[in-house]
């Protein structure tokens, strides 16, 4: 019977160490299994990193996000937001740029920036000014974007769910899949360069023939075909292979070329 009195004196102990309310303490310590110093040690370590993340989000960064949320809803930067803040750091909307921005922010969609991310991630990366914000977007992200193959890569494959208008979307339209491919593929140096006859006899089949829209599977597979298919011998393809698993509307642009006696 000793073992009540014993347990609420633990409890009246933790709380007096912790400031922690009596019904909260009861919790700490049967997770601890009564043993006091560990559960008021693992308490206060909680505490303390719940201290830093508040810490993490930089005044200053909230002041900027303020200038751009949403007024009906404040949890977000919404389309007149977004433009704004895009305008500011002197980006065009219409260029990659924005897109390693939106990437960079993790934007759900188009026009929409969440207020936990915007604040997360400028805060932890310790840039809280508007010049500072255009600086590292410019010269280290976009820099990367357009040095780096995997980081193409990784804007690339973010792009498909950020054009998504609905949730539940499967498929992107055709039209705004060109629209895209023609920003992010035409943009490269080196696959304007050497692939741009390609690629454009890609999109006058899209719009002439094919006409469907297309899948994530797809949008991702299509840019391991343009590297290393189409930049690889682009006036024969030479390593297209009809047997791999490239997707059916590859076969198609494929046949496509050789009806129109574009490829031998």
């Amino acid at each position: 019977m000793a073992i009540f009195p014993h347990k609420s004196s633990l409890k009246q102990q933790f709380s007096d160490v912790t400031g922690c309310p009596l019904d909260d303490s009861t919790k700490w310590l049967e997770k601890h299994s009564w043993t006091i110093e560990t559960a008021i040690d693992a308490y206060l370590s909680h505490k303390s990193n719940s201290s830093a993340k508040v810490r993490k989000q930089d005044p200053k960064v909230v002041e900027i996000y303020d200038r751009y949320k949403d007024l009906d809803d404040e949890s977000i930067i919404g389309i007149e937001g977004t433009l704004k803040y895009i305008e500011d750091l002197g980006f065009d909307p219409e260029d990659s740029i924005t897109l390693v921005l939106a990437q960079f922010l993790e934007a759900p969609s188009m026009g929409v920036f969440y207020k936990d991310k915007f604040v997360q991630i400028w805060s932890r990366n310790k840039i809280n000014s508007i010049s500072a914000m255009k600086r590292y977007i410019e010269d280290d992200l976009y820099v990367e974007f357009r040095r780096s193959k995997e980081y193409f890569k990784k804007v690339y494959d973010f792009t498909f769910g950020f054009l998504m208008e609905n949730p539940g979307q499967k498929l992107l339209p055709y039209d705004l899949a060109i629209d895209y491919w023609k920003l992010l593929l035409l943009g490269r140096d080196d696959l304007k360069q050497t692939c741009g006859v390609r690629l454009e006899q890609w999109f006058k089949f899209i719009e002439t023939e094919y006409q469907r829209g297309f899948s994530r599977d797809t949008w991702q597979m299509f840019l391991p075909f343009v590297e290393e298919i189409i930049l690889d011998d682009p006036e024969k393809l030479s390593k297209y292979d009809e047997m791999a698993a490239w997707p059916s509307v590859v076969d198609e642009y494929i046949e496509y070329l050789r009806e129109n006696e574009l490829l031998d």
